[in-house]
């Protein structure tokens, strides 16, 4: 697996593609994960032609490892999921113009923190609950884009963070989803983090049931304050934290061998939500602490098909 981060380059307060470049070569990066704004706005790249970008990171010996366009197909407005979905499909002629073969995205959702479910401590199919309306959405919304995706040969990999609203956070939610859009080009993003503070652990196991819908990794560690768990409740905000991997309680040796068990081979990205290392410090310890816990180049084992679950 090669080791990759999430940034995004040109537009304003960003830095160039140049400039993430020459600093992810110099701090042990193989790939560069990037956001559909900037250089590689989704308009730009369709107007103008990919060569620069592909020109630039190959100066440096990388590759564009995933384009990202977290946009909500399910919003509650209809004028602004049909917008959402147009910039989706066009991120993914984007991608498929620049060379990259996974496309980022959300699943969606109308509301953030899981609250699709209604009513706390209420049962499945109460007055509040829209789990299964939204999937319907989903499939509404979702089986066009897959489609061009199809014939673009581009994987969707779909979020699993909750708190910037997704329905598709937890199992239950990808069984849901991932059955109303059967596709092959379809599947999920690997975020160990929040299955930490969700309680949906230990990951190892997450990612074996799931294997084989793994299209990307796009990996934080988590901190889990027993004290501050034990003054605040489930309710509270600062009984856990995302960290840059290595700086939370995630066995990144075992989870890295779980998901070659489970045979994803592709790449693992560093994002960095951790508010004691911020910024490209972050990301850099984040590759160092990765690179360890890795088989080298060349030696991995078989996928394990024994440990499929699902």
């Amino acid at each position: 697996m090669d080791i990759s981060f999430f940034s995004s380059a040109g537009g304003q307060n960003n830095w160039s593609l140049e400039e993430c470049a020459r600093w992810a070569r110099e701090n042990d990066f193989d790939c560069v994960r990037l956001g559909d704004s900037g250089d590689l706005d989704s308009d730009r790249i369709l107007r103008e032609g990919s060569a620069q970008v592909k020109e630039t990171l190959a100066k440096h010996g990388l590759y564009l490892a995933c384009l990202t366009a977290h946009c909500n197909l399910l919003d509650d407005d209809a004028t602004v999921r049909e917008v959402q979905q147009a910039r989706l499909i066009k991120a993914i002629h984007s991608a498929s113009a620049l060379g990259t073969p996974v496309v980022l995205t959300g699943s969606g959702a109308p509301v953030r923190n899981g609250q699709f479910y209604g009513m706390f401590s209420s049962p499945p199919g109460n007055g509040s609950d829209r789990c299964i309306e939204l999937v319907a959405r989903f499939k509404e919304m979702f089986t066009p884009v897959v489609k061009v995706a199809e014939e673009k040969n581009i994987k969707i990999a779909l979020d699993v963070a909750v708190r910037m609203g997704n329905i598709g956070c937890n199992p239950e939610m990808w069984d849901r989803i991932l059955d109303a859009v059967p596709s092959d080009h379809l599947g999920l993003s690997c975020d160990p983090s929040h299955w930490v503070w969700l309680m949906i652990m230990p990951a190892e196991d997450v990612i074996r049931e799931y294997s084989g819908k793994w299209y990307y990794a796009d990996v934080k560690d988590c901190e889990i304050s027993p004290r501050m768990l034990w003054r605040q409740g489930i309710i509270g905000n600062w009984w856990w934290q995302y960290r840059v991997p290595g700086r939370g309680q995630i066995n990144w040796t075992t989870l890295t061998g779980a998901m070659i068990e489970a045979g994803y081979d592709y790449v693992m990205c560093v994002e960095n939500e951790d508010r004691g290392m911020p910024g490209l410090k972050g990301f850099a310890y984040g590759c160092r602490h990765l690179r360890q816990c890795m088989p080298d180049k060349g030696n991995y084992p078989k996928a394990s098909g024994h440990w499929v679950i699902r």
